[in-house]
C-alpha cells in the first residue's frame, strides 16, 4: 500500500508528481538523509527545489545510503502544484546541482507513484581493490591474497529468502521481519580488481557491508563458505564478519513495475 505522505496546510494543493534519477559521490556527504548541520544528498535537493518553487518541499528517496556510501541510480520523487512547476524543475533543477550530484531523467508521473515504496528491488555493487592506488578511492583496497572460488561459493549461500537478521545493524530489526529475497549475489573477477553485485527485494541497514565483510573474511581463510548458513540461521549479528568501509558500495538501480509516464522525459 503507497503511503501517504503529509503536506504543510501552507502548500498549495498537490496536482503533480515528479520522479528522477540522483547520482551522487557519496565521500562529500553524510548520507542521503537530512540531518541538522551535515551535508546531505536530502538536504541539498531540498534546498535547491524549494529555491526553485519558493516554498518547502522535501524530495523522497527509494533508499537512505549511509555516510560515503555512493548512488549512481538513487530514485527520488516530489510532488509539486501543477504543471508549470514540473516544468520549471525540469528545465532548471539539474543546473543548480554541485559537481558531486547529477540529476537525470526528470519525468512526470502518476500521483500513485511513490519513490521508496513503489520499489520491488534494489542492486548495489561493491567493488574491491587488491593493490593500493590513491586515484581509485572508491574501492576497499585490500593488498594481501584473497581465495576467489571460496568467495564465489560464499556468496551463493546468501541466494534465495533468508532471516538477515545476522547481516544487520541490530538496532535496525524490525518486528515485522527481516527476511530478504536475494537473487543476484556474484563476483565479477578483474586482473586486480573485483565487483561484486547483489539484487534483493529489500535491503536492511548495513546489510551489504556486512555481507561483504563476511565474505571477504572467507576469502582471507578465516572462515569457511560454508559457515555462511549458519551465520544466517543464528538471528546473530555477533556470529557475522566484520563490516566493510563504506566507500566501495553504490546504489546502481532501483526497480519498478512498469509505471506510464506522463510527459517526455527531460
Amino acid at each position: 500500500m503507497t503511503e501517504k505522505i503529509p503536506y504543510s496546510l501552507a502548500e498549495p494543493q498537490p496536482g503533480a508528481r515528479v520522479r528522477f534519477q540522483v547520482a551522487y559521490v557519496g565521500s562529500g556527504f553524510s548520507g542521503w538523509q537530512i540531518q541538522p548541520n551535515r551535508r546531505t544528498v536530502q538536504g541539498i535537493l531540498k534546498n535547491k527545489i524549494s529555491f526553485l518553487l519558493g516554498r518547502e518541499v522535501i524530495p523522497v528517496g527509494a533508499g537512505r545510503t549511509d555516510t560515503g556510501v555512493h548512488a549512481k541510480g538513487q530514485v527520488a520523487h516530489v510532488t509539486v502544484a501543477n504543471e508549470e512547476e514540473v516544468e520549471r524543475l525540469k528545465r532548471a533543477l539539474p543546473g543548480l546541482m554541485p559537481n558531486d550530484i547529477g540529476i537525470s531523467q526528470m519525468q512526470r508521473v502518476p500521483m500513485e507513484f511513490n519513490s521508496r515504496f513503489s520499489a520491488v528491488a534494489r542492486r548495489y555493487s561493491y567493488h574491491l581493490l587488491f593493490r593500493r592506488d590513491i586515484f581509485l578511492p572508491n574501492n576497499w583496497q585490500l593488498r594481501r591474497p584473497l581465495d576467489h572460488q571460496a568467495m564465489d561459493l560464499a556468496a551463493r549461500h546468501f541466494l534465495g529468502s533468508h532471516d538477515c537478521s545476522s547481516i544487520c545493524k541490530t538496532s535496525s530489526l524490525k518486528p515485522a521481519g527481516n527476511v530478504c529475497h536475494i537473487n543476484l549475489c556474484a563476483f565479477e573477477w578483474l586482473e586486480d580488481s573485483a565487483i561484486f553485485q547483489i539484487r534483493a527485494n529489500r535491503f536492511l541497514h548495513h546489510m551489504v557491508r556486512i555481507m561483504m565483510g563476511t565474505i571477504v573474511e572467507v576469502g582471507e581463510g578465516t572462515r569457511m563458505p560454508d559457515d555462511i548458513p549458519g551465520i544466517l540461521e543464528a538471528r546473530d549479528r555477533s556470529r557475522a564478519g566484520r563490516m566493510a568501509p563504506p566507500e566501495g558500495l553504490f546504489l546502481e538501480e532501483v526497480y519498478y513495475p512498469v509505471i506510464p509516464t506522463q510527459g517526455e522525459d527531460s
